[in-house]
């Protein structure tokens, strides 16, 4: 199936990349018109002390950096970490966008998290998706449908994760590398995690599941869902 254009949305920078950027490098090689929304920078993540300001700086120009190895453009959202709200408004916000960027398939995080940026990320993006679809509501741009969602595979939204869908990434592998490894924290620096050698032995593992080299795994969002949202649309 080929999407047109694409949305994956992230909680912070490097999230996207990290879990799915094998598969946008994929469909841009295909043609594919691909945004990456940070929700936030993820600027709360230096261990240290009185550096959230810097490394806010620091991540934003990763994450354009990043998104354009990979053949994306990026919109920061501006929202601060570890508060992402979880309101109407925030997500009548994400309706806004949706509706101008009118996407064929959005990426956002599986709901089990235990970080609760991704479970409010999760949530804003699919209720806003549910207020895209709605021709009632009056906003500045007119109700659209989209074709698919897919839920990328984190290592800190394992609850309920099973793979549905598998995607090989073994022509793209050094071009999402070098994505990622543009972000400090996928380099080792200051984090807690070791992102890179996580991310890197997992599209390792499911490659193996389908008998690729390297892929990325993803769930996928309910069909029944996704035909209520766009049967209000007559999509």
């Amino acid at each position: 199936m080929e999407f047109p254009r694409v949305v994956a949305f992230g909680a912070h920078a490097f999230d996207v990349e990290v879990t799915a950027g094998g598969l946008l490098a994929k469909l841009g090689r295909q043609g594919s018109h691909i945004t990456i929304v940070h929700m936030t920078l993820g600027e709360s993540g230096h261990r240290a002390p009185g550096q959230t300001s810097t490394y806010a700086s620091q991540k934003r120009e990763e994450a354009k950096r990043s998104a354009a190895l990979l053949g994306a453009g990026v919109r920061v959202l501006e929202y601060p970490d570890a508060r992402l709200p979880n309101d109407d408004d925030a997500k009548l916000a994400g309706c806004d966008l949706i509706r101008e960027m009118r996407p064929d398939l959005v990426l956002t995080h599986w709901e089990g998290s235990w970080h609760k940026d991704h479970r409010n990320a999760h949530e804003l993006v699919m209720d806003g998706l549910f207020f895209a679809g709605l021709p009632s509501l009056e906003r500045e741009r007119p109700a659209c449908g989209v074709r698919a969602v897919l839920y990328p595979e984190n290592w800190e939204d394992p609850a309920g994760f099973v793979p549905r869908h598998y995607e090989d990434i073994t022509d793209v592998y050094q071009q999402w590398l070098e994505a990622i490894d543009v972000y400090a924290i996928s380099r080792g620096g200051f984090a807690g995690f070791p992102y890179r050698d996580y991310y890197t032995s997992l599209v390792r593992v499911r490659g193996c599941e389908i008998g690729v080299r390297y892929a990325q795994a993803f769930m996928t969002a309910e069909p029944a869902r996704l035909q209520l949202i766009n049967n209000f649309i007559g999509r």
